[in-house]
């Protein structure tokens, strides 16, 4: 179907149902970043593929949301004459439901309400019902009634991981929960994957990059439910799973599990679909943050353990790939780069694929901010131009997610320019320490202070959280100019990836993921401020040496590179072949010889 029979297809149902807009966000059921391709239903119908992004189709207009890393992405994949980008950012566009109150008019605006959050129903039918208009559940995805050859959703076997793994047990886990629920409420209703994946111990494969299996969880006090597939899970994982006593149903039945429900039930309002709100009407709500959201961000010791060791590999993988790529990059592209990388990565113990899609943007593609290499817009690599990778990988025990910038000819003084201005930020919040209860926010202008300083800055949140052998984009904390309640807390793991991109020309992005420690309690006894936190470096792989303008540098910033460099050597010189361990030699040598 093209677009102009996209379009007519869905006002046609939308005039069926008597609504003036019908809202396809990108979500899905159960908030997922990757959306499996069964319910991938915005990029279906709009062509924008982009993970984050939202569309809003009236009679007559039609509109794509989205924030300032898709922006190019949307301005080549839109069909702009049928579509109006609104760029959710900075001001420049109202989000979607203010959007709808400043129309002043009834509207009746139609959604799935599996696929839209309680919190965000609750902001759209207030907008709406500010001039009279309405909210309308339609339980028949429309875009799905528009497609004749549906995907099916996948079914694959899932892990059950012993707790010596995972540093705690399934039961140890569920009884935290089931403290935290004390006074609060009777049942605890959890949608989201990655925190049944980690309560319950579980590992599945049916989202891409991240080792989720699609479920739904409901505990209470003398009960543990997971809801799935239940030719997902044998005879012996059954077994696992009761011996942690949880419960195995099918996940057709949670709908009915929540209707039975009574007393005082807990859930996400951020994370838990309208749909689950329409049907716990025999209970009473009780709205907060998931526990397990929590427990889950601040590591435990195995976890640490767990996430030190895949840096490590990972940083073999990835020095393997820069040695490889500074003697071979003629006749490489964009993919067949990407794939080397992959292929060094598969060769680690325990790999278990990409922790997200590979980013390979040479020159100008490195400018698009979450940039997706396809045959059609891929392109030869030069040595004219900045080479910027950002990509990731799965272990069985960690996750890893790194950026780094290189060059691989001449750098011009441009290219130093803003390569060093990016690294200072990256180091000044790399070694700021800062007090308990300090959050994102107060933070990120470390990273982009010096960018500002030449009035420039980056359209993205400078660091999120990150999963062990979970998801690469894991909360609660962020660390970005956006207003943020969440805490960094002690052993939180966090990006710190400061970038820089021009249009057309190039774009810089330097990542780190490091682990919170805590460096110093109160700093004397008059004090009543602290602990004092600081971010310890997770990945090992150097900086690039060619890029640097050491007239931008000051001394401390040196001996901070130099020290980190050392400590690369000495935690992975050990593991390449002699030539990688040349070249690794070079990167790493002290700045100030």
């Amino acid at each position: 179907m093209s677009i102009v029979e996209r379009l007519a297809a869905l006002r046609h149902l939308m005039q069926q149902h008597q609504i003036d807009y019908y809202f396809i966000p990108s979500s899905d059921a159960h908030q997922n970043e990757y959306v499996p391709d069964a319910w991938q239903r915005r990029a279906w119908f709009s062509d924008f593929t982009g993970s984050a992004g939202d569309v809003l189709v009236g009679l007559q207009d039609a509109y794509l949301w989205t924030d300032g890393r898709y922006f190019l992405q949307a301005e080549q994949q839109l069909d702009m004459s049928h579509f109006t980008l609104m760029r959710q950012q900075q001001g420049l566009a109202a989000p979607i439901d203010q959007w709808l109150g400043e129309q002043k008019t009834a509207l009746r605006v139609g959604v799935d309400p599996t696929v839209l959050t309680m919190r965000q129903a609750q902001r759209m039918q207030t907008a709406l019902s500010a001039h009279g208009g309405d909210l309308v559940a339609i339980a028949e995805n429309l875009v799905d009634a528009m497609q004749s050859d549906l995907p099916v959703l996948p079914r694959h076997p899932i892990t059950v991981l012993a707790g010596e793994q995972m540093g705690a047990s399934a039961q140890e886990k569920i009884a935290r929960l089931r403290q935290s629920l004390q006074g609060r409420g009777d049942a605890w209703v959890e949608t989201a994957l990655d925190n049944i994946a980690w309560l319950f111990n579980i590992r599945g494969q049916d989202i891409d990059y991240i080792p989720l299996t699609i479920a739904y969880a409901l505990v209470t006090y003398d009960q543990a439910v997971l809801f799935i597939e239940l030719d997902k899970v044998g005879a012996a994982q059954q077994q696992q799973l009761a011996e942690q006593g949880i419960t195995v149903k099918a996940y057709d039945d949670f709908a009915a599990a929540l209707q039975s429900l009574s007393g005082t039930v807990c859930l996400d309002a951020g994370m838990a679909s309208w749909w689950v709100q329409q049907h716990v009407a025999q209970a009473e709500l009780h709205v907060q943050l998931s526990p397990i959201t929590s427990m889950k961000a601040c590591k435990n010791p195995v976890e640490i353990a767990g996430m030190r060791q895949a840096h490590k590999q990972d940083a073999v993988a990835v020095i393997q790939f820069l040695s490889w790529l500074e003697r071979e990059w003629q006749g490489q592209t964009e993919i067949s780069a990407a794939a080397k990388l992959a292929s060094y990565r598969k060769a680690q113990p325990g790999e278990q694929g990409p922790s997200f899609a590979t980013i390979s943007g040479y020159g100008e593609h490195g400018a698009i901010i979450h940039y997706f290499v396809t045959p059609e817009t891929d392109i030869p690599l030069g040595n004219d131009n900045l080479y910027l990778v950002d990509s990731g990988g799965q272990y069985t025990c960690g996750t890893t997610d790194i950026t780094r910038t290189v060059h691989l000819g001449e750098p011009t003084a441009e290219h130093k320019k803003y390569y060093t201005l990016v690294l200072k930020g990256h180091l000044a919040m790399r070694h700021l320490t800062f007090p308990h209860g300090a959050s994102g926010v107060h933070i990120d202008m470390s990273a982009r202070q010096f960018l500002w300083q030449h009035h420039v800055d980056y359209g993205h949140g400078t660091g999120h959280g990150v999963g062990c052998y979970l998801c690469v984009h894991e909360g609660p904390q962020r660390i970005s100019p956006g207003l943020i309640h969440q805490p960094l807390q002690e052993h939180m793991i966090v990006s710190n990836e400061p970038g820089l991109y021009l249009p057309g020309k190039f774009g810089i992005r330097i990542e780190n993921l490091c682990l919170i420690q805590k460096v110093a309690e109160q700093a004397d006894s008059a004090s009543q401020h602290g602990p004092f936190y600081q971010m310890d470096d997770l990945t090992l792989v150097p900086y690039a040496r060619d890029l640097l303008d050491f007239d931008l540098l000051t001394a401390q910033e040196i001996e901070w590179i130099d020290a980190y460099h050392q400590r690369i050597l000495e935690t992975v010189l050990g593991d390449l072949d002699a030539d990688t361990q040349a070249w690794l030699q070079t990167a790493c040598a002290p700045l100030h010889s």
